[in-house]
């Protein structure tokens, strides 16, 4: 029973990287309007950059989840991925400013908080 919770945990949090990284990639000036007024063309870049690699990483996770014997490596990446993102918001939260700092946190802590527990479900 807790496999199936582990592998739906690991598999919801690849689907949620799926859609973030494709509203970074798509639409980014819409996403980043939440948090800042100027968004400079580098700016819209490095975001699509980021949705690429949410992207990137939530179909990983779901394809090696896909199996009859999950491989975690792509869940561990995210979660390692996520929690390296809480840690930089936190030593860089000034130039993130408080409402970057606060959604960048409101999503990467409990994606990095179930990644790591999926991981280690799916370990034993």
């Amino acid at each position: 029973m807790s496999d199936m919770n582990d592998v739906t945990i690991a598999k919801s949090i690849a689907a949620g990287r799926i859609l973030f990284g494709l509203l970074m990639l798509l639409i980014p000036n819409t996403v980043l309007a939440r948090v800042s007024a100027d968004r400079p063309g580098p700016l819209v870049w490095l975001a699509r950059a980021f949705g690429i690699r949410d992207l990137v990483l939530g179909l990983g996770a779901l394809r090696s989840l896909s199996g009859p014997e999950p491989d975690v490596s792509w869940v561990q990446m995210g979660a390692i991925a996520d929690s390296c993102d809480a840690v930089a918001a936190v030593v860089w939260r000034d130039e993130l400013g408080v409402a970057g700092t606060i959604s960048t946190l409101a999503l990467a802590v409990p994606a990095a908080a179930g990644g790591w527990k999926a991981v280690q479900g799916l370990s034993s």
